[in-house]
């Protein structure tokens, strides 16, 4: 088995076992929008895709009740996950270089900042209002859910925004929280 191979098949199996059941699917996810966004993704942000919220995966995870700030909370779990991942790349014999910029982008993946930590942040936001918005809403409620669907969709960038508007939710109520959402959002 390659160091890739290997990567991918750990991220995975440490992902499954996360207390939030949508994870495993969001990561997958993630790197299938990625690679609708970017077929010719290397192997940094393949597995990036992969493990960018590995820290959610973990037993004493961040919860964003402890931050006061949601953007902060954010920002110390993908600094977290980065953390988190990087000995796990190692045991598998990644190259170094892409250990590096792995853990840069997951790092990033939650801000962006740069055209391929950008690309991540788009990929998770899509994944996000594909997979995780159902299971988000059912836990959270709609308030909640507005909330956060409001600041998805400030992650998106106008073809982002595009895209999400040419796979909007199944359920008519998420549809309609969505649009309730988008409302001064360009392009929704």
């Amino acid at each position: 088995m390659d160091s890739f191979e290997c990567a991918r098949r750990r991220i995975l199996e440490r992902v499954a076992r996360s207390q939030v059941p949508e994870d495993p699917r969001h990561a997958e996810n993630t790197l299938e929008w990625l690679l609708r966004l970017e077929p010719d993704a290397d192997p940094a942000l393949r597995l990036a895709a992969l493990g960018h919220d590995i820290e959610r995966a973990r037993s004493g995870r961040l919860r964003r009740e402890a931050f006061g700030d949601y953007d902060l909370f954010k920002a110390a779990h993908a600094r977290e996950g980065a953390r988190l991942l990087e000995p796990l790349l190692r045991e598998c014999g990644v190259d170094e270089a892409v250990i590096e910029e792995t853990c840069r982008l997951v790092e990033k993946h939650e801000s962006g900042g740069d055209p391929r930590a950008d690309l991540l942040r788009e990929a998770d936001s899509l994944s996000f209002f594909e997979v995780n918005l159902p299971l988000y809403h059912r836990r959270e409620g709609d308030a909640e859910t507005l909330r956060r669907c409001r600041w998805g969709l400030s992650r998106l960038s106008a073809r982002g925004r595009e895209i999400l508007a040419e796979h909007p939710p199944d359920d008519p109520h998420l549809a309609r929280l969505l649009r309730s959402a988008a409302k001064g959002t360009p392009s929704l």
